[in-house]
Order: structure tokens, then C-alpha cells, then sequence
């Protein structure tokens, strides 16, 4: 099992996959593709979105860690 968890995003116009933040950027910072300049939104809002795909990996793996045990359920 690993301790890290990747979050990509993939540019719907170049498909590249580095966020270009301004200097001092905060939550309402527009975060924009690094090699073709389309917006992906509100930094705030990409950090949400990451983190709900992180906890959902999560809970996939404790899914799958016990499975099988009578009488567990993760909610």
C-alpha cells in the first residue's frame, strides 16, 4: 500500500496536466493550464474537488481491506 495519493487533472484543450497559479495565490486564485492557458476555476474549488477524489480512494481501500469480515460495514 502507498502513502501517497495522485490527483491529476487533464487540460480539455492540450491535455496537459500542470496548474499555473499567480505569486501569493489564494482559494478565489483562477488556477489556468500551464502550456495551453485554459481556466480549470477557482483554485478553491480544484482543492475541494481533489480532496472528495482522495477520501473516495480511501475509503476504496479500507473497502477492500476488510472485506469479507462478518458484521463490518463502511459507510
Amino acid at each position: 500500500m502507498t502513502d501517497k495519493i495522485n490527483v491529476t487533472f487533464d487540460c480539455p484543450r492540450c491535455h496537459g496536466s500542470i496548474i499555473e497559479l499567480p505569486d501569493n495565490s489564494t482559494d478565489d486564485s483562477v488556477a489556468k493550464c500551464k502550456g495551453c492557458g485554459v481556466s480549470f476555476g477557482r483554485f478553491g474549488d480544484i482543492k475541494a474537488k481533489a480532496t472528495k477524489v482522495a477520501a473516495d480512494e480511501i475509503k476504496q481501500v479500507a473497502r477492500n481491506a476488510f472485506k469479507g469480515i462478518k458484521g463490518f460495514k463502511l459507510k
